[in-house]
């Protein structure tokens, strides 16, 4: 019983990161920080989850319901750390991440990589 309660309390937290995480990404939006609405005269689409991988040219993200899906990086693709405005680095796995992308045919292209590290990085040591 008590495995099942912190596992319960475990995903309360990540559903509230994620809400925060969402919330947050809707106030920018609002006030102009997120790029336009489409890319290229193709409808962007949001991608909501955690990375289940991530290399050069493909990223994977587990959405809340269980579904992974795979979208293609490009050299264009902008990376945006919420803890870390000015870094352009991408996220690691396991962390939360909203993807802007656009299809074209069957392939979902990144255009921007917002996210919400799970780990914070080690403060250098003096």
């Amino acid at each position: 019983m008590g495995y099942a309660r912190q596992k319960r309390s475990r995903e309360r937290a990540v559903a509230a990161g994620l809400w925060a995480l969402l919330a947050l990404w809707c106030v920018a939006a609002l006030w102009g920080d997120l790029p336009a609405v489409h890319a290229a005269d193709k409808p962007v689409q949001h991608v909501v989850g955690t990375v289940a991988a991530i290399d050069q040219k493909r990223l994977v993200v587990t959405t809340f319901k269980g579904q992974t899906i795979s979208i293609k990086l490009t050299k264009q693709v902008r990376y945006k750390d919420k803890t870390n405005p000015q870094s352009n680095r991408p996220p690691a796995v396991g962390d939360r991440v909203i993807v802007e992308a656009v299809r074209d045919k069957k392939i979902l292209t990144a255009v921007t990589v917002h996210y919400s590290p799970t780990s914070q990085p080690a403060e250098p040591s003096d």
